[in-house]
């Protein structure tokens, strides 16, 4: 594992199998962009191609057919196809890190996903309705909103509360509900209102739940989980499930497709433009703006990629027993994580503003990848006030500031 850290933290990809199908499908994702852009889920035959390659089942345990790889290889990976596709990337971080968490729950519940089917995809989302405990299980209703990649899933996780009852210190400090409940598509109705103007590929739709039960097996506290004391790691006991959590769970979207989008619409922007001589004779290789927005934006992508990077590794060898990661650097990942999001966004504006009229055509890619982007940059965990809050305001003697936040 070691050794494979070294490489990766080096750039070397070279040994990953899943990083070279990514990099392979990336022409059939920019072949298929503008058909993509207009249709509200990711193209069936994108889903097959996922498949096929076994992308979503990086972070499934290997007992249940999946990967078990390191969360380093599985970022790469949503980071490449958001290249081609934001949508596609953002996709595969939702929908891939599900089957991290469903490695938690108990057997019987693994068993009933992968059982007859260990490439079986699971949806969200974790935003907590009510429950009320009943004889063997809760019966939950409510509605929940985007739900990315529901049309291609076949479960979902839906968070709750349970009232009248509560749950563990730890999970309430951080602000989740006391529960994750897993239904199966026959339990809940798909609303399709994935109407948006960015990330309008991922089908992120509404999800309805109606006085539906859940048996105890299929509900699993998020106390539990941050604990270390979960039932399905008494068999999924490998090094990936001793990871803290969030420090997964959290970077597993946002930051990967931010960064897969910009460096696309970069070479976007080099496809487009390379060669041309301006009307006064000028090459575009010599106009300082161009030069610049391009030098820097692959530049920082590959900083913030490698500091992405950087902390993972520092996670993982603390599970293998090297020296503990302190909380506030913990909560200083979150934080560096936290404003790809922002930052991606913000070249990829200079990159539109300095393409010029061109831009605006429905036919080039520069509006998909800024309007992406622009939706990415919105998500909660892009929220880097909120972590800097949490991260500099311990440093700075605020004993409080890390109350309902977990790193």
């Amino acid at each position: 594992m070691a050794h494979q850290i070294s490489n990766f933290l080096n750039g070397d990809f070279s040994k990953s199998v899943y990083v070279q199908r990514a990099r392979d499908l990336v022409p059939e994702l920019r072949k298929r962009s503008e058909k993509q852009w207009h249709h509200p889920r990711v193209l069936d035959e994108t889903i097959a191609d996922m498949q096929e390659a076994g992308f979503f089942q990086m972070l499934q345990p290997r007992r249940w057919g999946g990967g078990e790889t390191t969360p380093i290889e599985s970022f790469e990976v949503a980071s490449i196809l958001a290249e081609g596709e934001p949508s596609v990337g953002w996709v595969l971080g939702v929908v891939g890190i599900h089957a991290y968490h469903l490695a938690f729950f108990s057997e019987r519940a693994q068993e009933e996903v992968w059982g007859r089917n260990t490439k079986t995809l699971i949806s969200s989302p974790y935003a907590p309705g009510k429950a009320v405990r009943v004889d063997g299980g809760y019966l939950l209703s409510g509605r929940w909103s985007f739900s990315s990649g529901s049309d291609h899933c076949d479960w979902t996780f839906l968070g709750g509360n349970v009232e009248g009852e509560e749950h563990g210190s730890t999970a309430k400090m951080s602000g989740l509900p006391a529960f994750t409940f897993l239904l199966p598509r026959s339990d809940y109705e798909l609303v399709h209102n994935w109407n948006v103007h960015g990330l309008r590929s991922t089908g992120s739709n509404d999800l309805i739940v109606k006085d539906v039960f859940i048996p105890e097996h299929r509900a699993l506290l998020w106390e539990q989980v941050l604990t270390n004391s979960a039932p399905g790691q008494l068999k999924n006991n490998g090094l990936l499930y001793k990871l803290p959590f969030f420090q997964i769970f959290s970077r597993a979207t946002q930051p990967p497709a931010a960064l897969g989008a910009l460096k696309g619409m970069v070479q976007s922007f080099i496809d487009f433009n390379a060669g041309k001589v301006s009307r006064h004779g000028v090459h575009i290789g010599q106009n300082p703006q161009a030069t610049l927005v391009v030098a820097e934006s692959l530049s920082r992508v590959e900083e913030m990629k490698s500091q992405v990077y950087k902390n993972y590794a520092r996670v993982i060898a603390e599970v293998e027993g090297g020296t503990s990661v302190p909380m506030d650097d913990r909560r200083q990942f979150r934080f560096q994580a936290s404003q790809i999001g922002p930052r991606c966004a913000k070249y990829a504006n200079e990159l539109y503003r300095i393409t010029g009229g061109n831009a605006i055509y429905e036919d080039q890619a520069f509006g998909r990848f800024l309007n992406d982007l622009m939706a990415i940059q919105t998500h909660q965990l892009c929220n880097y006030q909120l972590h800097a809050n949490a991260w500099a305001g311990t440093l700075l003697g605020y004993e409080e500031a890390a109350r309902n936040y977990h790193a």
